[in-house]
This record gives structure tokens, C-alpha cells and sequence, in this order.
């Protein structure tokens, strides 16, 4: 959150992002790495004045994001678990997976236009 904060989100957007940050750390913990606590996951964030990019990386194997089920399906709606990607996509402006080697996720949220020409890009 501090570095959500630093990058001026406030409000609604800073819990938006902070839970997708979440969702996406969580996964990479229990299915990228199976819990295995010497595997380890690397979150890298990087915020200019466009643009909050995040990407987190375990050491798993992958997934289809086309076959994971529907949050929204009637099915599913009581199940404890399942909502990651789907909340990940819908609180950040971009979501992109890739697969070799290990799993990265790659989230981007677009930030209100600079108020100054400082086109500088920091890592956290």
C-alpha cells in the first residue's frame, strides 16, 4: 500500500489495486509454488507518471486463464475460493500472464494525467 500511496491512490483505487497486489501474491504462493516456503515469489512494481505496473512471479508451471470457471456462475457464487484472476482483471486497467519459465503476472492500472513533463520511472 505504501507504494500504491506514493503513486497517489487514495480512496477506492488505492483498496482496488491493494487487493489485486494481494490476489496475485496469494496465487503465486499456493498454486505457482505449492506453499513450498523455498520457492520463492518475486513482486517488482514500477510506477511512472502514466502508469503503475506490477508484476509478480512464482516458480509454478501455469495455468490456462481461459479455463479457469466463472466467479459470476450461479455454481460458484457460494465458493471460498476462485475470485483472483477474475478480481485481479477487474480492478486493474491490464492483466497478462505469462508461462516459461515459472508464472508471471503482469498488472498495469493507467494513472491521471501528470501534472508536470517528468516522465521518470522508479522500481520498489
Amino acid at each position: 500500500e505504501a507504494v500504491l500511496k506514493y503513486a497517489k491512490f487514495s480512496g477506492e483505487d488505492l483498496e482496488h489495486a491493494s487487493l489485486a497486489v494481494r490476489e496475485a501474491a496469494a496465487n503465486a504462493v499456493e498454486h505457482g509454488n505449492g506453499q513450498h516456503s523455498e520457492k520463492p515469489v518475486e513482486v517488482v512494481m514500477r510506477v511512472n507518471a502514466r502508469v503503475l505496473t506490477i508484476r509478480v512471479r512464482d516458480q509454478g508451471d501455469g495455468f490456462d486463464p481461459l479455463a479457469l470457471p466463472d466467479p459470476l456462475a450461479p455454481e460458484n457464487l457460494l465458493k471460498p475460493k476462485g475470485r483472483g484472476v477474475f478480481l485481479m482483471q477487474r480492478f486493474m486497467d491490464e492483466v497478462d500472464f505469462d508461462f516459461a519459465p515459472g508464472t508471471v503476472v503482469t498488472m498495469r492500472k493507467h494513472l491521471a494525467a501528470p501534472t508536470t513533463d517528468k516522465q521518470t520511472e522508479e522500481e520498489v
